[in-house]
């Protein structure tokens, strides 16, 4: 439906010098009775600190399978996507630790990224090596299904015409009727959609706008502006102030453009209810919002920990002990990655350093019962997950404010 491309995985690819063919034909068995286990993540800046509760997560899974699986030993290799100058997440650096795992002959799998742009870059290369991909989160949709994807999605992501990929967290059609059913609890009758004209964040806002003219709900405009620093939003503000809009859809992510927005829809109608993404929930976003926290409302995965099953409080307790802190809901993904990885290797048998048996394996993934609940991995490598929360703004800070069922999109 959008008919554009993905400059960004490409442009990375080219800067860098990488491409698939440059990795060489996928070589179907990883060398030997070592396997190594490859994981992806902006170690520094302002995601670092989600970034280790995932990679301490995994650590802790392998920690616990005594470092094998079946006959084979697992090592682990943790590398850092975000830029050593700037700390903030780097196309280059993604490309650069895929090919390094690429290129790899122990390597069995890759754990990434933290966000869809970097998997955008980093599996076209992985799927050239013949290796599994499993990132924690990584919603966009692009990545799994052509629904109001880009130009030749998801094909361009799968050079080897194999899926390779899945995820846990659960992608952008799931969170849409996450949004919409909490539209329909909130009482909005009339919507403005706004996203900020990233590739990543424009499907997104696609899908809830027909999701939400579907169950009833006017959407009264879909508009998609530059949302950086600096940028005059009057006339945008305006825009929506004349349309009556009860409610306010932005996708977009989490920048000062973006909390400049925000300030100013509410300034200009207080009684506005603004509705966020996930890629907004953070507090590097609601620290800054001001009064206009009072109307805000963010979908996110990531739920207190508190309502995941037994098996997650007793993972949650084992992390305490093993790195002295708590750990949030991102470790638990981080735990279920690796420990997917080990049983698809433990399930292959002397196949467990087959690429394509541990592939097959995880893209086979029914009804598992996981620290994160039960779920099936699809064909396409979407995960039946469907859990979906949402966040309050206190004091700046993002507040759990209740769960939502998205199995189906019927009543509130």
């Amino acid at each position: 439906m959008l008919a554009r491309g993905l400059g960004l995985a490409a442009c990375a690819m080219a800067v860098v010098g990488l491409t698939a063919c440059g990795i060489g034909a996928p070589s179907t068995e990883a060398t030997g009775t070592q396997l190594t286990v490859y994981s992806s993540l902006p170690l520094d800046g302002p995601t670092a600190a989600t970034s280790q509760q995932i990679v301490n997560g995994e650590k802790l899974a392998l920690s616990e399978a005594g470092g094998h699986a079946g006959p084979f030993k697992v090592s682990f290799t943790s590398l850092d996507d975000a830029s050593p100058k700037t700390g903030q997440w780097n196309p280059g650096e993604s490309a650069t630790d895929a090919k390094q795992a690429a290129q790899d002959t122990s390597t069995i799998a890759y754990l990434g990224d933290y966000n869809s742009a970097a998997t955008a870059i980093s599996l076209p290369l992985i799927n050239g090596a013949g290796i599994l991909q499993i990132s924690p989160s990584s919603p966009y949709v692009g990545l799994t299904s052509s629904l109001d994807a880009g130009a030749d999605e998801p094909a361009r992501f799968y050079l080897t015409g194999k899926r390779n990929f899945a995820r846990l967290q659960p992608g952008d059609p799931v969170q849409a009727v996450a949004q919409v059913k909490l539209m329909r609890s909130l009482g909005v009758h009339r919507l403005y959609v706004i996203d900020d004209q990233n590739a990543f964040e424009m499907p997104l806002a696609a899908i809830v706008a027909g999701d939400a003219k579907n169950a009833g709900i006017d959407v009264v405009a879909h508009d998609s502006i530059p949302v950086e620093p600096g940028s005059n939003f009057a006339g945008e503000v305006q825009k929506v102030a004349r349309a009556h809009a009860s409610a306010v859809l932005l996708a977009a992510g989490p920048s000062t453009g973006t909390v400049s927005l925000w300030r100013m829809l509410h300034q200009a109608d207080p009684d506005l209810l603004l509705l966020g993404t996930s890629s907004m929930d953070s507090e590097s976003f609601t620290s800054q919002i001001g009064a206009a926290e009072t109307q805000t409302y963010l979908t996110t995965p990531l739920l207190p920990t508190r309502l995941y099953p037994a098996s997650a409080q007793r993972m949650l307790s084992a992390y305490r002990t093993a790195f002295g802190s708590p750990a949030s809901a991102e470790a638990l993904y981080g735990y279920e990655a690796m420990s997917l990885v080990l049983d698809a290797i433990r399930a292959a048998g002397t196949r467990g350093n087959n690429r394509q048996a541990v592939i097959a394996r995880v893209l086979s993934t029914r009804n598992r019962d996981s620290v994160l609940g039960h779920y099936s991995i699809e064909p396409n490598g979407e995960t039946t997950l469907s859990a979906y929360g949402v966040d309050r703004v206190r004091e700046g800070r993002p507040t759990f404010y209740r769960e939502i069922d998205t199995d189906q999109l019927g009543g509130g």
